[in-house]
């Protein structure tokens, strides 16, 4: 099997153009700074901010203020919150300490920068497939308007996302190379992913065995391949020990962050429950409440404290539903993520009155998403939920089209293998929990399987027209 990668290959194209990364760059940009100063001028902070956003706008307030004062010392630079990673702190404290009272908007733009950047690495990437698909899959990465969407929120979604488009380029490279600077580029994007989400960090240690496994099968490895996956190592456990270290200092615990608790207690373990029995989110939720309240009492000031009681409370009632509806529950959740489009998120849609969806009655999961989909309270919500759904379900048919492309060609296999690897981690880990929100992080690579689907399309096409002429 050859799992060689790189731009030597004639079939990955010429290199591209300066000018094409700069428009592919501008034009991105362009789409999402008018998206976030519509949505600042027609609705003010509200048009920028979703769920979680004043608490984010408010410690990273506290901590711009600490900073000016001179207030910040020893672990305090980390943030003043645990549920907050360091790098999403320091970002939004520094439109805070730049921009004062214009934060939120400043903090959105530069988001908007930062996924400019996204769609030009999404270009790289396509490369290692073939240079023909590149620019597609950079454009359709720069109209993506799950992308666009949420880089007009003050969330932590976009800048995690250009780390993992980062990193995984950078395992493409290392791949194709394995130079010594693609391994440090790993390694520092690796960590710089963790220190905006935890997320990654179970999938980093996936990462790294599967690049291990791809010397060997390569008969690759050496000893200098050996060091430089350990030094990726290494970078990246400074990253995530120094988020350790002050959970052990502060909270006295190795827990990276305290929101595995509520995240199964209070997530995962109603949903599973819904589509085990039909019991509605809500009901199972404040149940779960009760019952950690029931036993633990009052909640702890240490948040990590009340999340291993979450847990606790989480496993036990997780571990009474049967396999059938914790697999339903995965495979809905997954089938929602993938298909319910970005649009609904937009706050001009979302803000419309109607019942969300946890709130939406239905004795199963399908009448609950009929209801959903046919039965809203709000038609302008229905039509532009039936639309964007029906435009992504197209998006995925010709990305059926673009992995049929890249698979026929035996040397894309291990970086086919990294891209789909990373998709069904993410889908796995958000689970039962759906929203496009949670897909963000996959949408690079769904976006250059999307440049190769439209590349594939255009060249049938025009075989189709010299055929009749």
């Amino acid at each position: 099997m050859n799992l060689s990668l790189g731009y030597a290959e004639s079939k990955r194209g010429t290199i591209a153009l300066p000018s094409t990364i700069w428009k592919i760059f501008f034009f991105a940009l362009a789409i999402r700074w008018i998206y976030a100063l519509t949505n600042f001028s027609l609705l003010g902070e509200a048009g920028l901010q979703g769920i979680d956003s004043l608490d984010y706008l408010s410690f990273a307030e506290r901590f711009a203020r600490d900073i000016i004062s001179g207030n910040v010392h020893g672990w305090g630079w980390l943030g003043p919150n645990p549920f907050m990673m360091p790098l999403f702190t320091w970002l939004l404290a520094l439109n805070f300490v730049f921009a004062g009272v214009l934060a939120p908007l400043t903090y959105v733009l530069t988001q908007g920068l930062i996924d400019a950047g996204t769609c030009v690495l999404v270009h790289y990437i396509a490369r290692y497939f073939n240079g023909g698909i590149a620019t597609a899959a950079a454009v359709a990465a720069a109209v993506n308007p799950t992308q666009i969407v949420l880089s007009a929120f003050v969330f932590n979604d976009t800048p995690f996302t250009f780390f993992v488009t980062l990193f995984l380029l950078a395992s493409l490279q290392w791949l194709s190379t394995r130079s010594a600077s693609s391994a440090v580029l790993l390694g520092l994007a690796l960590g710089g992913a963790a220190l905006f989400r935890i997320l990654v960090v179970p999938w980093a240690l996936i990462l790294l065995l599967f690049l291990l496994t791809a010397c060997l099968i390569s008969r690759r490895l050496n000893g200098r391949s050996l060091i430089q996956l350990v030094t990726a190592t290494i970078l990246f456990a400074i990253c995530v020990g120094s988020i350790a270290w002050r959970n052990i200092d502060r909270y006295g615990t190795w827990s990276l962050t305290p929101q595995s608790g509520i995240h199964l207690a209070l997530w995962i373990v109603p949903l599973v429950k819904e589509a085990d029995d039909g019991t509605p989110w809500a009901r199972s939720y404040q149940r779960m409440q009760d019952l950690t309240a029931e036993r633990f009492g009052p909640a702890s000031t240490n948040p990590f404290v009340q999340s291993r009681q979450f847990t606790e409370i989480g496993a036990e009632e997780f571990a009474k539903l049967s396999f059938a509806a914790k697999a339903k529950a995965w495979l809905v959740g997954a089938a929602i993520n993938l298909c319910a489009p970005g649009i609904i998120l937009a706050p001009l849609i979302s803000q419309l009155p109607r019942t969300g969806f946890y709130a939406t009655p239905g004795r199963s999961h399908l009448e609950k998403i009929g209801n959903f989909l046919f039965r809203s309270d709000n038609a302008v919500y229905t039509w532009v939920l039936l639309v964007g759904t029906a435009g992504v379900l197209l998006i995925r048919l010709i990305q059926l089209v673009g992995l049929a492309a890249v698979a026929g060609q035996s040397s894309n296999l291990p970086a086919l293998l990294l891209l789909a690897g990373w998709i069904l981690y993410v889908l796995g880990i958000s689970g039962p929990v759906a929203s496009p929100k949670y897909r963000l992080p996959i949408e690079p690579p769904l976006t250059v399987l999307t440049g190769a689907g439209i590349s594939g399309l255009r060249k049938k096409r025009q075989r189709n027209r010299n055929h009749l002429h």
